[in-house]
């Protein structure tokens, strides 16, 4: 008798296991680059969500960046397909050109409200919406107040557009002999910060469309102010170091910056932390600034489509996103409320009493958020075609060439390099 009643029991306990063991589904999910720094976020976050989601397993990886394409490629061949994978847009162009991945606008649920709106239209393609956008970067200017009083310029004035920046900045020059600013410059970035489209469709075919009037004025700006001195020579060929080294030497009136090179310019010396004023970065016509995000996508080969979507809208709420970004130091993609803003502020500045430089950009980067966007070319050829319009740009600015011959050179390459891509399909 208490056999069969031991038997019972091991039966029973064994099809209770396997029943449980049935209905629980593993969640894939891969990061790129975020551990071990966040294996604790990570672990907690992951933990939260099986709790709220019985019958919910998540199974984190995290990937080099140099790598994952290359893995999530070979794991899509051999059938065996995370559920939720963390990409760049750069990452994505190739895996959306192959249809790879799967459209999160097709689910019933309207995620798009969660998110700013320039920020959820970099996961678009072609008619549907690929991405849950996640966690950015992004720039904001800083400017020397002093060298901004030599040159009679009020610094506590709001600089309200680029066309007032770049007068600004010539009158520094003129006034002071310091070069006014020295952007990055990345000329299809200015296109479409201006409004101009990159591509346009002509009987099914892609073709260029930024060869215009608007675009020849951005270029011959730009060689004005070089030959004015207002930008440096060396603009195109030195990167970000020499630009903030020429601004902690007094020789660079305004700095296009990341936040973190912020404590640099406040250890450099007490004077530079004084007159060193952070803000906005003043729009072009469509008042976009760059972004480089993180998106979260699900392969199109995924059985778990549903339940991936629900931990990456998990992942990216703006309850989760404030505690990573604040780990990170990062930007939350999630919209922030105006009110939850001001009482950002206002903690930053209650914890800190003379707030310092990095936490007054961090209030400025939380607060043009709404303009972020990822203005990586989506292409599968974009290397190719980036190379041919930088070059093209570079012989411009340094006067080799004029701006209109800069331009139809452009077009004429993109629309071999286009025209290539439509026959090999």
């Amino acid at each position: 008798m208490i056999k069969k009643i031991l038997l019972s029991i091991l039966l029973i306990t064994f099809f209770f296991s396997a029943a449980t063991a049935a209905a629980e589904k593993e969640i894939e999910f891969w990061t790129i680059n975020l551990s071990p720094k966040f294996d604790d976020y990570f672990v907690t976050k992951i933990k939260e969500f099986e709790t709220q989601n019985p019958g919910l397993k998540i199974k984190w990886e995290d990937v080099n960046f140099s790598t994952i394409n290359q893995k999530l490629r070979h794991q899509l061949a051999a059938g065996e397909v995370p559920d939720l994978v963390n990409l760049s847009p750069q990452l994505m162009a190739s895996l959306l050109e192959d249809n790879l991945l799967f459209p999160v606008s097709s689910l019933k649920q309207d995620y798009s409200q969660y998110y700013y709106p320039r920020l959820w239209e970099n996961g678009y393609y072609q008619g549907a919406y690929y991405a849950f956008p996640w966690y950015l970067s992004s720039k904001l200017m800083v400017f020397n107040q002093e060298i901004f009083k030599i040159a009679g310029l009020n610094p506590n004035q709001l600089i309200e557009d680029q066309n007032q920046l770049f007068q600004l900045a010539e009158t520094i020059t003129k006034k002071t002999g310091v070069y006014g600013l020295m952007p990055q410059i990345k000329i299809e970035q200015e296109f479409i910060e201006a409004g101009i489209e990159l591509f346009k469709e002509d009987n099914g075919q892609l073709k260029a469309a930024f060869n215009n009037q608007k675009a020849e004025k951005i270029i011959l700006k730009y060689q004005q102010l070089r030959k004015k001195g207002v930008i440096p020579a060396d603009t195109l060929s030195s990167g970000f170091n020499i630009a903030l080294e020429r601004y902690k030497n007094n020789e660079l009136a305004i700095l296009f910056t990341a936040p973190q090179f912020l404590k640099e310019i406040a250890n450099d010396s007490k004077y530079l932390n004084d007159v060193t004023k952070p803000a906005v970065i003043p729009p072009a016509g469509e008042g976009v600034i760059n972004a480089a995000l993180m998106n979260l996508v699900i392969p199109k080969a995924s059985e778990n489509k549903i339940e991936a979507a629900k931990f990456a809208q998990f992942i990216t709420s703006l309850k989760s996103q404030l505690k990573f970004s604040t780990q990170a130091s990062v930007l939350p993609s999630a919209v922030i409320p105006e009110e939850d803003l001001e009482l950002l502020q206002e903690k930053i500045r209650d914890k800190a009493g003379d707030i310092s430089l990095e936490n007054e950009a961090q209030i400025i980067l939380r607060k043009q958020l709404f303009r972020n966007q990822d203005l990586t070319l989506m292409h599968p050829d974009a290397a190719e075609l980036l190379k041919v319009m930088n070059e093209q740009f570079a012989r411009a600015f340094a006067g080799k060439i004029s701006a209109r011959e800069a331009l139809n050179i452009m077009e004429t390459k993109w629309n071999q390099i286009l025209t290539e891509e439509n026959l090999n399909d």
